[in-house]
């Protein structure tokens, strides 16, 4: 789960996150992954400063950022949907050439190819991403307050990896509710 110390309310918080624990069958989020939804929904509460939620149109993501949203702002509170986030996710430039290696690997075996510049024709470079990423970012995070990003495991990792900030190798790979926070 991320961590929320450094946060500082009166800053511009990103806080961009995988979202809850699902199911590998079914995509649905399994009760674990509810639970811990909760438990961070809690500690943002607690921090006690105006929250806006983006999520992926993605259902796992959606229904983790209502289940942040529930808990931390209300049930009227909108929830701001971004394909950016996902479906098809800022790292995709042609959808078709994507889904096809999607077919063929594991998110964590096209990230890794990714990263050694393969793929050119399906996902953008990391310089594109990070720059749009960061326009939308600026466009989008709140003054005061943290703005929360709900996306799923290759958007957050390919955004990580773009701004230098995380780097998947090995076994490792994006956990759920795990990302990356960013004051602007």
């Amino acid at each position: 789960m991320i961590f929320l110390e450094n946060i500082n309310p009166k800053d511009r918080n990103c806080i961009f996150i995988r979202h809850g624990d699902k199911d590998p069958l079914t995509f649905e989020l399994t009760e674990k992954g509810k639970y811990d939804i909760a438990l961070l929904a809690k500690k943002l509460a607690d921090i006690n400063c105006k929250i806006q939620i983006y999520s992926s149109p993605e259902h796992r993501c959606l229904e983790t950022a209502t289940i942040l949203n529930n808990l931390i702002s209300s049930p009227n509170k909108d929830i701001i949907i971004s394909t950016i986030l996902g479906m098809p996710g800022i790292q995709v430039k042609n959808d078709i050439e994507y889904n096809q290696l999607t077919n063929q690997m594991k998110c964590r075996e096209i990230f890794k190819e990714w990263k050694k510049g393969n793929f050119s024709l399906a996902m953008n470079s990391p310089e594109y991403i990070k720059v749009n990423m960061m326009k939308f970012f600026d466009n989008t995070a709140i003054k005061k307050g943290i703005t929360i990003y709900v996306s799923q495991s290759g958007t957050v990792a390919c955004s990580g990896y773009s701004f230098g900030l995380i780097d998947y190798k090995n076994n490792d790979w994006v956990d759920y509710l795990d990302g990356f926070v960013l004051r602007l």
